[in-house]
């Protein structure tokens, strides 16, 4: 009875951690963990032509979800996902132990990491960020690169698709090329 108890209480002091570490990330990066629904993967996932190896940059992955669902659907890509905020980092984190298809989780501010290297970026950020990442994009991006833009699109380059969703602009992907 002691250990249930105790146990109780110690996921409820993780639940309440990360409710207040999402809180304070929210305020702070201005940012929410928004989650990309499982319908708007299967798109991203089913209209991407892909060499068969590569990486896998997800920017602002939250736990991991887009990352994780591409390494099940790519296991010859380097997946990695780039999250600074501490509670959805750790979740993919924990995510990453009990998954059978391996990413790698990085705390990082995505504005600082070296994308040259990626293959296709996949982002689901606000416009305000969006517009920042577009510059970074022009700068560092290879040709050839791939950006998956999801519901928010880069403000200065078309999109060479666009995948509408069927519950308005939530959801809708826009594919750029490098």
């Amino acid at each position: 009875m002691i250990f249930l108890l105790f146990f109780l209480t110690l996921c409820l002091l993780f639940l309440m951690i990360y409710i207040y570490l999402n809180i304070f990330y929210t305020i702070i990066l201005k940012v929410p963990m928004l989650a990309t629904s499982d319908k708007t993967i299967e798109n991203a996932l089913g209209e991407i032509n892909l060499a068969t190896k590569g990486k896998f940059y997800d920017l602002g992955s939250g736990n991991g979800k887009v990352a994780f669902r591409f390494a099940a659907t790519h296991p010859n890509f380097n997946c990695i996902g780039i999250e600074f905020n501490l509670a959805a980092y750790f979740s993919a984190k924990i995510r990453n132990i009990f998954s059978k298809h391996k990413i790698s989780c990085r705390r990082e501010n995505f504005f600082k990491v070296n994308l040259d290297d990626a293959d296709i970026v996949y982002t689901y950020l606000f416009p305000d960020i969006m517009k920042e990442l577009e510059q970074k994009f022009n700068h560092e991006l290879k040709k050839g690169a791939t950006v998956i833009a999801n519901t928010f699109p880069l403000q200065h380059k078309s999109p060479i698709k666009i995948i509408q969703s069927k519950t308005g602009k939530l959801g809708t992907l826009y594919i750029y090329k490098y």
